[in-house]
């Protein structure tokens, strides 16, 4: 029994570092990556296929295609995170607020909440890029202002679950401030329950901004993935790499942010288990 579970623990180990180097590798070379736009990249043979010196090949003016990746992954990290943070900052607030506020306060907020959720977030997406230009900072914006409503719902809940412990009710009977609970006391437990929707935040900014990017409505001024698919798509069928490069990073970093955040809210002992 003792030997399986020791078994069962040094093969989550394995898979945790492989996992870590993994990311490590992956954020290397982002942070390494060429600054600028696709123009900024050096030049060789076009459209040569992977191999030693170009391991991701090379596009149609010779750029090449691992670095042309490292960019993009660089813009689409950039806005998984701005978009994450952005909901995490306000579904929290609000979530808290629902929750620990007044029947009154909870029914305007979780309304609100429902009537932004309904939304169809991609096409709103679209139509401020297409009258406002697609910039970076306004896809964050909008990624991030629609998205908050699946945060403060699970904050909310976790928040009328704490109101009623005792250790809560003691805080309020000793004189706190309900500022003091709800950052002291509340917040620390409400917390892990919307990181838990991470993964599906920094995923849908992910995929959004591809979306957005793929049929020209991204930021021109920088490297996006899903710009490289597009490009690469007019010449599938000479050059597949160019295509399945940057569509292969995009499923990667989905994949790779949606099981790091689970991972992160699994209990240590669910390995052993």
């Amino acid at each position: 029994m003792n030997g399986g579970v020791r078994t069962l623990r040094r093969s989550s180990v394995r898979r945790s570092l492989l996992f870590a180097g993994a990311i490590a590798a992956g954020l290397l070379l982002v942070a390494f990556a060429p600054g600028g736009g696709l123009y900024a990249l050096p030049t060789s043979m076009p459209m040569h296929s992977p191999g030693f010196a170009h391991p991701l090949g090379t596009d149609d003016l010779g750029r090449d295609m691992l670095l042309a990746v490292a960019q993009g992954a660089r813009t689409s990290l950039l806005v998984g995170i701005g978009v994450t943070v952005t909901a995490l900052l306000l579904g929290i607030g609000i979530g808290l607020a629902a929750g620990l506020g007044s029947p009154l306060t909870d029914e305007a907020l979780m309304r609100s909440a429902d009537a932004i959720a309904s939304l169809p977030t991609l096409v709103v997406a679209i139509l401020v890029a297409s009258l406002f230009g697609g910039s970076i900072t306004a896809l964050i914006a909008v990624l991030g202002l629609t998205r908050w409503p699946i945060v403060a719902r699970l904050v909310r809940v976790e928040a009328k679950s704490l109101r009623t412990r005792e250790f809560v009710l003691a805080t309020h009977a000793l004189g706190a401030s309900p500022f003091y609970v709800a950052t002291r006391h509340i917040l620390p437990h409400a917390a892990t329950a919307a990181l838990a929707a991470t993964g599906i935040l920094f995923g849908g900014a992910l995929v959004s901004e591809a979306a957005l990017a793929f049929v020209g409505l991204g930021d021109p001024s920088v490297t996006s993935l899903g710009q490289l698919a597009a490009n690469g798509f007019v010449f599938v069928s000479h050059a597949p790499w160019m295509w399945a490069a940057p569509t292969a990073a995009i499923v990667l970093l989905t994949l790779g942010v949606t099981a790091a955040a689970d991972r992160s809210l699994r209990p240590a002992s669910a390995s052993v288990d």
